[in-house]
């Protein structure tokens, strides 16, 4: 049965600080909706009906209405692997129930995780989402199968969800080189470059995404840098043969004219001296004019 909204909206206003015990209309539109919750969750299959019991659970016991916790929470590095009970509250495709995420950033009481599924589904992803997923090959230790790190749902999350610390950092994984390829092909460029950990992987695909204008106009730079460290490598080719070739020129010349002093003899060198110092010596007559 429908709540009234308009009714709730009202006594918000009017009945703001009265508990919901002495408030008969409230309390009357709050067992119209656990009514309505309970038999939604009585027609479901245990695999759906269980999560959502014991989420209900744990959030009657650390949700909102809850006693504030002030227990000292475990400090996570980047690319820890956690397992993460992401509720029941969640709607349409964000995503729901206990998965494995990838702690991304760490506070006091809470951690940014990237949440990871089993690539498994005959299903294929829409372009926008298959543009933003890293996909790593299972290798036994970090991946027990074939696994999606779903970007497009990255959340923050009180540490209190975090069922367990699964012991491994996605920084040992080494991304396979078909994702590699994958991710190059999609943003026209080779900055994902092979022998990349998961870790560094997932931080400048981060960046494509929230700085993509910036990356695009960065991926152009270096694009025209490449191409002109190219231009200047071609030049400097060339007139580094050029060199070589004028080298051997000169080299031959000299072994030339060696070569022939060498066969000289006695009275050919004695006659080539006397002409070269007569060269020297000749000079035109000078002409005198006397002055009167």
């Amino acid at each position: 049965m429908p709540i009234d909204k308009q009714l709730l909206r009202q006594l918000l206003a009017t009945e703001k600080f009265k508990k919901c015990a002495d408030s008969p209309d409230s309390a009357a539109e709050l067992g119209s909706t656990l009514s309505d919750t309970e038999s939604l969750v009585r027609s479901c299959q245990n695999v759906q009906a269980i999560p959502f019991i014991l989420w209900n659970d744990f959030y009657n016991s650390a949700g909102i209405l809850a006693p504030k916790s002030k227990k000292k929470s475990y400090r996570y590095k980047w690319g820890d692997k956690v397992f993460v009970d992401f509720g029941c509250g969640n709607i349409q495709t964000e995503l729901s129930f206990p998965h494995p995420a990838i702690v991304l950033y760490n506070f006091a009481n809470t951690v940014i995780v990237a949440p990871t599924t089993s690539d498994d589904s005959p299903n294929s992803f829409s372009a926008d989402i298959e543009e933003v997923i890293i996909k790593a090959k299972r290798d036994g230790t970090v991946f027990p199968k074939d696994t999606i790190i779903n970007l497009h749902q990255i959340k923050s999350v009180h540490k209190d969800r975090i069922i367990s610390n699964l012991r491994c950092n996605v920084k040992s994984y080494i991304v396979d080189r078909q994702e590699i390829a994958r991710q190059n092909a999609i943003h026209g460029a080779d900055t994902f470059t092979d022998g990349m950990d998961l870790l560094d992987c997932i931080r400048t695909k981060l960046a494509y995404i929230l700085a993509a204008p910036q990356m695009q106009s960065k991926n152009t730079e270096i694009l025209n840098g490449h191409q002109q460290i190219s231009q200047l490598q071609t030049a400097l080719e060339a007139a580094q043969q050029k060199i070589a070739e004028l080298t051997a020129q000169l080299e031959k010349t000299s072994v030339s004219y060696t070569h022939l002093r060498a066969h000289e003899t006695g009275r050919n060198l004695v006659c080539r001296l006397l002409l070269e110092k007569k060269k020297k010596t000749t000079r035109q007559p000078e002409i005198s004019y006397a002055v009167f």
